[in-house]
């Protein structure tokens, strides 16, 4: 990759890997697993409260 397309492709990939993140967060539910270990779900509307402030 030429140098000059370096820093547009970094920028690319931190954005990909920044709507992985939101994606996953949102797309959350609450499970349970082995032995019984539960792990609750994000309070979505509070995690997109938080979202729409940070832009």
């Amino acid at each position: 990759m030429p140098w000059g397309y370096t820093d547009r492709f970094y920028e690319a990939t931190v954005q990909v890997v920044e709507e992985a993140i939101v994606n996953a967060l949102i797309g959350n539910t609450a499970m349970v697993g082995r032995d019984g270990n539960r792990t609750p779900a994000l309070p979505h509307d509070r995690l997109i409260s938080l979202l729409a402030h940070r832009s």
